[in-house]
């Protein structure tokens, strides 16, 4: 959950704005977790939920 928060947090700040680029370093990264499935030691997805938060709180139409 921690992981997630991070990265969250910090794709928040570079779609305001607030800061230009960043690069989250966390552990576990969560690209193994599937959509209802933890794999590995990935529970979570975290640049899935990111780019869904990023969606639906800020209405962002195009995520790379």
């Amino acid at each position: 959950r921690m992981a997630v928060g991070c990265l969250v947090e910090l794709t928040f700040k570079v779609a305001a704005g607030e800061i230009k680029n960043g690069f989250a370093v966390i552990r576990p990264p969560g690209h193994h977790a599937e959509e209802s499935t933890a794999m590995g030691f990935c529970f979570f997805n975290s640049v899935a939920i990111s780019a869904k938060l990023l969606q639906q709180k800020l209405s962002v139409g195009r995520i790379l």
